[in-house]
């Protein structure tokens, strides 16, 4: 069986791609597919299922990645950026998508949300008869408008939480299977820093993420206070201007991607986890990718309580949770301070994420569902 991917990759994971190229060589494209950590850990899982893939990480098409990574940067990024006012770039790039699974012939098409794929490319798709399928881990309400067009032509949506009675609400079709997360021990596992790295990405607490107003107010207001109350702390992610009069300036360290990632959170004592703002209910399953990820690195997680962490992890042997800030801010200074309990508990979730919760064990799931779909199909 075949499977064609598509995403658009953004500007930073490029970049990042772009650096690691240099300095270790190899074909670009794996470099790129590397910084997309579930995507490359999709390839590895579905090819050991016997799955023929493809994986198109495309976000130009006068100016693809395997053409621009011979540019310099800055020149590159000025030329993307007038390549989009125009266009016709964008348009080219559809057609271009278009013409490459008609020739690849694939049984699934699978796009996941935020791929920037136009309404009319999936409605060409669909009237040719192809399999459309998506994870969606975002609530309905939190979706770019243009995502939300987009739900009813989708064949299969996979949810990594219970979001359907959303999806369902903003006009999502088709069927809808829950599947949690899950980690490739291959990319978060715990690495030796050096000297250098410690000193760039040390910090007794570490936060990955955003921390817009729009869709994170609640983490953000927690994020503020635990600054003001003295915490050593670093937040990597979101843009400057999200920060302008706040604390989090003040301790913001930029965007990182890919390896980067990693080593940011191997280098924190503690790694604090929110989840997205959400409406009541939507998260009675499924934990994000942070969760995952921090245990799956050996690191010490403190998470802003939901109610499906028990389906993945038992609280307090591998994982703390908190529900108000000041339970938040009394849990950072014991852990700080009894380092044997804080590294029994991260050693207990890593176990359990090798144990339960693998990539290879979640793509299972998947790819029987899609199974299913195209036995269905035949009768």
């Amino acid at each position: 069986m075949k499977i064609y991917f598509y995403y658009k990759v953004d500007r930073g994971y490029y970049e990042s791609a772009w650096r690691t190229w240099k300095r270790q060589g190899g074909r670009f494209e794996e470099h790129l597919l590397r910084t997309q950590h579930t995507l490359y850990s999709w390839r590895k899982a579905f090819s050991q299922l016997g799955w023929q893939t493809q994986f198109d990480l495309r976000s130009s098409f006068l100016l693809p990645q395997t053409i621009s990574c011979h540019l310099p940067l800055t020149l590159s990024a000025c030329a993307r950026a007038a390549l989009w006012v125009t266009r016709l770039d964008v348009w080219l790039l559809q057609k271009s998508i278009l013409r490459r699974i008609q020739q690849f012939q694939p049984d699934i098409v699978f796009i996941p949300l935020g791929s920037s794929i136009w309404r009319s490319t999936l409605q060409k798709l669909k009237s040719e008869g192809f399999v459309l399928a998506q994870w969606c881990g975002l609530p309905a309400n939190t979706m770019l408008k243009r995502d939300r067009a987009n739900l009813p032509l989708f064949d299969i949506t996979f949810q990594p939480a219970n979001l359907e009675e959303g999806l369902r609400h903003a006009g999502a079709g088709g069927r809808i299977e829950y599947v949690p997360i899950g980690i490739d021990p291959d990319i978060h596992r715990p690495v030796v820093l050096t000297v250098e790295e410690q000193e760039r990405y040390g910090a007794d607490v570490c936060f990955i993420g955003g921390l817009s107003k729009q869709f994170h107010a609640e983490r953000r207001a927690m994020i503020e206070f635990a600054i003001e109350q003295g915490v050593n702390i670093k937040i990597w992610g979101g843009y400057r201007e999200h920060f302008i009069g706040s604390p989090i300036l003040k301790v913001w360290q930029g965007q990182i991607w890919g390896e980067e990632q990693v080593k940011a959170l191997c280098a924190a004592k503690i790694g604090l986890n929110f989840h997205v703002d959400h409406r009541t209910g939507e998260l009675r399953q499924g934990l994000n990718l942070r969760a995952f990820e921090l245990a799956a690195c050996g690191v010490f997680q403190l998470l802003h309580r939901v109610p499906g962490v028990g389906e993945f992890f038992e609280e307090d042997k591998e994982i703390v949770c908190f529900d108000t800030k000041e339970e938040m801010l009394d849990k950072i200074c014991y852990y700080l301070n009894h380092e044997a309990q804080r590294q029994q508990i991260a050693a207990a979730a890593r176990a359990r994420v090798l144990r339960d919760h693998t990539w290879l064990q979640r793509v299972k799931l998947i790819s029987r569902v899609l199974v299913e779909e195209l036995d269905r199909r035949q009768l």
